[in-house]
């Protein structure tokens, strides 16, 4: 007779495969133009423009394309990374949220983990297409699982832009021009005058030291040249530049950029023209800030490489590099498909894109990457359902590891008489 230990286990098993089932997504729609955040063992996804297939197909110039030929997203979800997952298959780790969201659709915001006690996404701005919402900081607080849209003093016009966080000082860095900064501890706007020509479709990458490396973009003049590279120093709120050496990578924008051990940053995809939209072709380049000389370095890639992409988002989790969604040049993906691509950088000198996600033990801290790209309807599960259909299961598990306990007891007991049927 097994052991009441061991069936529940066996019910546990199954019940939990069962709620995984009901619970999982996969976002129907590819975005462009998204924002992704890591907090703890989630990646938390928002916004974006819902690319129109037709439209896709026909444009050839994008620089002007109207924004009613695209349709803002309104969702809002996070990837489960504390268990495996396989991207050659269902992806059950997706749960969406959007029902609690309060941010009208939109796209090119920025949004970054910052906050009175760094647990909170922190939204300002963007494009909200038709909708022009008063207050443009929206506060998500990943602990009571609320939304809020607070007044702000100072606030300055709706931009279209990327977001830091400073977690010494709870400032979230954002550059349009001038670099305007949110003390998302006091709700208040400070911010600096610009020492660089404005631009847009560029990544912001915090350093250690307090540097923020602007990388690529568009100015007046086009993609932005990847040798000299603007710095903003959160310190003493000054800018300055670097010129970077080794190779030569392709001017780009709307690429992404994630910082990995020993300073490196690491770049991926973007276009060498807005209006085309044609993808680099180094689409993985290397910036080694880790010295008094920032050097370029195009990575060395051992596996086949998914198409180039650009107004995707880039996460670090562990040593793996996540991408989701984009827009690529080859095809505009099904509902069916999972545009997830996983990078292994453990290997510094040589980089395999892989199928399988194995979490490290990262759950405990608050670890976060900002995406810094630019640019899914998921079936409607909402935090109440989840609360529900967990409350529900751990009461089944407990009735059924109750009645297995007393029935196991009670066959414990039972006195065998030598010949009867039982012996």
């Amino acid at each position: 007779m097994p052991s009441s230990g061991k069936i529940c286990l066996f019910y546990l098993y199954y019940f939990n495969e069962f709620l995984k089932s009901i619970l999982a997504i996969t976002p129907k729609n590819t975005v462009w133009g998204h924002n992704s955040v890591l907090v703890g063992s989630k990646i938390y996804y928002t916004g974006g423009v819902i690319p129109n297939e037709t439209i896709w197909k026909n444009v050839t110039y994008f620089f002007n394309t109207p924004n009613q030929l695209a349709t803002q997203s309104k969702e809002f979800y996070y990837l489960d990374l504390s268990t495996p997952f396989k991207i050659n298959e269902a992806i059950t780790s997706w749960v969406d949220l959007s029902s609690s969201s309060i941010i009208p659709p939109h796209s090119w915001s920025a949004f970054s983990l910052c906050g009175s006690d760094n647990n909170a996404l922190v939204m300002f701005g963007g494009d909200f297409g038709v909708t022009n919402p008063i207050n443009l900081v929206f506060i998500y607080d990943t602990k009571t699982l609320q939304w809020s849209n607070p007044i702000t003093s100072g606030q300055p016009p709706n931009v279209h832009t990327r977001g830091v966080c400073d977690f010494k000082t709870g400032k979230m860095y954002m550059f349009a021009g001038n670099m305007y900064i949110l003390d998302t501890k006091t709700l208040t706007w400070g911010g600096s005058g610009a020492s660089i020509p404005s631009r847009f479709d560029y990544t912001l990458t915090l350093l250690p030291n307090g540097n923020i490396v602007l990388i690529g973009g568009v100015d007046a003049s086009g993609t932005a040249n990847m040798f000299t590279i603007p710095l903003y120093n959160v310190n003493n709120n000054t800018w300055s530049s670097t010129n970077a050496t080794g190779y030569l990578p392709t001017p780009r924008g709307h690429h992404s950029s994630v910082l990995s051990e020993g300073g490196r940053i690491i770049v991926y995809g973007g276009y060498t023209n807005r209006g085309t939209l044609i993808p680099v072709s180094d689409d993985l380049v290397v910036l080694d800030t880790d010295g008094p000389i920032f050097i370029w370095s195009k990575a060395n890639v051992s596996t086949l490489s998914p198409p180039s992409r650009c107004y995707h988002s880039a996460t670090l989790v562990d040593h793996y590099m996540i991408v989701v969604f984009g827009r690529n040049d080859l095809y505009l993906p099904s509902s069916t498909m999972n545009e997830v691509y996983i990078l292994d950088i453990r290997d510094k000198f040589n980089y395999k894109w892989v199928n399988e996600f194995r979490p490290d033990n990262h759950n405990s801290s608050n670890t976060t990457t900002e995406s810094s790209s630019t640019n899914s309807s998921p079936t409607n599960i909402n935090i109440v359902l989840i609360a529900s259909t967990a409350t529900l299961a751990f009461l089944f598990i407990l009735a059924i590891s109750l009645l297995t306990f007393f029935y196991c007891k009670r066959k414990k007991n039972i006195l065998f008489i030598p010949g009867s049927n039982n012996e």
